[in-house]
């Protein structure tokens, strides 16, 4: 009897399905990461903004220009070319100065419980006199 030296049709079948699975796997896991890192990304960037926000508010306070902070609802950001609207299924950022409306349409609507559009809206923190002491980013939706 000749003794066979390489692997089986049985066994090379059973090593394919193996790497399958392994590869199900990995592949899971990676969208998986993919989608908490977009989500991550869209929460910075909004922190990123109140950040910014909060700092235009301090600087005019530190200059004792506290009535024109309101005046920082109505005016475009400084600087704010716009977001770069993406093609491929690319994310896209916009802004919408007349509503003060910030959207974000993401790579992966699944990561956002299959949400299509993310979006925020600009508004004025006020005191008990009704002056705009703050502003603020509200989620809508």
């Amino acid at each position: 009897m000749k003794r066979q030296t390489g692997l089986s049709k049985f066994e090379f079948a059973v090593v394919l399905v193996v790497f399958g699975i392994l590869a199900h796997i990995l592949l899971d896991r990676l969208i998986a990461l993919e989608r908490a890192a977009e989500r991550t990304e869209v929460a910075l960037t909004v922190r990123n903004l109140q950040t910014g926000m909060q700092l235009a508010v301090g600087a005019k306070i530190a200059r004792g220009q506290e009535a024109e902070i309101r005046g920082l609802l109505e005016e475009d950001p400084r600087n704010f070319l716009g977001f770069a609207v993406g093609a491929g299924g690319t994310a896209r950022w916009s802004y919408d100065p007349a509503r003060r409306v910030l959207a974000y349409a993401p790579r992966q609507p699944a990561a956002f419980g299959g949400q299509t559009q993310l979006r925020w809206h600009y508004a004025g923190r006020h005191d008990a006199h009704g002056r705009v002491v703050g502003l603020r980013i509200d989620a809508l939706d």
